[in-house]
């Protein structure tokens, strides 16, 4: 089949692949878990209801026609659909293994999931789903001859076998469709971001996933920096997940002591954001007096979306910077790979660019760690980063180091050092 013919299939389908387990929590093997607890969830986006008897999964390896689940030996009978093959529309169905009510079930996990309300609950007509799904096994639903027309929905780019997609998701993480008209692509799929790993027969945790983060802080003027000055700073917040956000804030303040909280008598604001979609950014600016000795300048969203790993960002504002060559844009930092404050920015200004400049960092003992540039500087403004690395790639230590900066130009030669504290939390 070719591509074109395929994607307009899978485009005009009304029953669509939405989450795939393909790798269960537990070890593999006759009535193990990994063996009896792989789902595919479908999900019909028609306006009528559709008899999925016969219909075909696929996952490469073999093909397995869908059967009705009739075993009431399953949890919570009551609540699900059983015994058909008819799927409502706008519901969902969960096709299982056979043998996913094992009466002989070994290493643990058993019948694991809680399915949405009222789902259909199919299975087919083998001992696996598709000869065992693998994390790495792309998946094809196709509708029976019996339908009248073809409907065709995938699960991992079949016709795309080098894009190395789907991978393993993570044990006992299943693969969401976050829009579920959107078409098989890499970019619309993403592991379930609910707490369970998976949500079959019931809406993906991807409708519902609320995620701001605050993904950088800078002052317009960098120049500016003299105790008294108004700073003027830009707060970006990123909607990180897959809901809009309508109604939010931020707290924006002073932190002199660096425990991350307003200091009493120090610069506090909130600024109401407005709604943002999925994807999308937003500056907000903030002004405030340059405060008389170095402090953060903090941003903080309120805990309660889905992560709240990445709703607090720093600033450290030193006073007096317009004399000075450099700044860093955070008195400490955590190089341990959580995607929060893992690399420190040395902020250069120099006189001119014809000039060069050699960007250090030592240790207390005088020991130099790394070198983060040498050399003539592209712009009389820019940025270095240090990654928490020393020159021979090994990871520095939990300490303090000091950050050395010297610019020469025209026989002259100016040097200056800041410390910084490298954290591992």
């Amino acid at each position: 089949m070719g591509i074109a013919l395929l994607l307009a299939l899978v485009a005009g389908g009304r029953i669509a692949i939405t989450e795939v387990m393909a790798d269960p929590r537990g070890i593999t093997g006759s009535h193990y878990p990994e063996d009896r607890n792989e789902f595919v969830e479908l999900y019909n986006a028609g306006d009528t209801a559709i008899d999925l008897l016969d219909w075909t999964i696929d996952d490469g390896d073999a093909v397995d026609k869908i059967r009705a689940w009739t075993d009431s030996s399953i949890l919570n009978p009551g609540s699900l659909r059983l015994g058909t093959t008819l799927l409502d529309p706008h519901c969902y169905a969960v096709i299982l293994d056979p043998e996913y009510t094992d009466t002989m079930p070994l290493g643990g996990y058993v019948q694991p999931y809680h399915f949405g309300a009222n789902a259909l609950i199919l299975t087919v007509g083998n001992t696996t789903i598709g000869d065992e799904l693998q994390s790495n096994d792309p998946v094809t639903l196709a509708a029976s001859a019996a339908y009248g027309f073809a409907d065709t929905s995938t699960f991992g780019t079949p016709w795309d076998p080098n894009d190395s997609f789907p991978h393993d998701a993570g044990d006992g993480i299943s693969w969401e469709r976050i829009d579920l008209a959107g078409p098989d692509t890499v970019s619309n799929w993403v592991p379930c971001r609910d707490t369970a790993g998976c949500t079959p027969g019931a809406a993906n945790s991807t409708t519902t996933f609320l995620d701001l983060a605050v993904t950088g802080i800078t002052l317009a003027d960098t120049s500016t920096r003299k105790p008294g000055d108004t700073l003027v700073a830009d707060i970006k917040v990123t909607n990180a997940g897959f809901k809009q956000a309508d109604t939010w804030s931020i707290s924006v303040f002073l932190d002199r002591n660096g425990d991350a909280r307003p200091d009493v008598g120090q610069f506090e604001t909130r600024v109401a954001g407005h709604p943002l979609s999925r994807g999308r950014d937003t500056s907000l600016q903030v002004r405030l007096v340059c405060p008389s000795l170095t402090s953060d300048l903090c941003a903080r969203l309120p805990n309660t979306d889905g992560d709240s790993t990445n709703n607090f960002a720093r600033l450290t504002i030193m006073p007096g910077g317009a004399q000075r060559l450099f700044d860093l844009n955070r008195s400490s930092f955590s190089p341990n790979g959580d995607g929060f404050e893992d690399t420190l920015a040395v902020i250069y200004r120099v006189p001119a660019a014809n000039g060069t400049l050699k960007v250090t960092v030592f240790d207390l003992g005088g020991r130099q760690v790394t070198t983060l540039f040498s050399g003539r500087p592209p712009n009389q403004n820019g940025v270095v980063y240090w990654n928490g690395l020393s020159s021979s790639g090994a990871r520095a230590p939990i300490g303090i180091y000091a950050v050395w900066v010297e610019y020469s130009s025209s026989g002259t030669s100016r040097t200056e050092k800041l410390p910084v504290v490298l954290l591992r939390k």
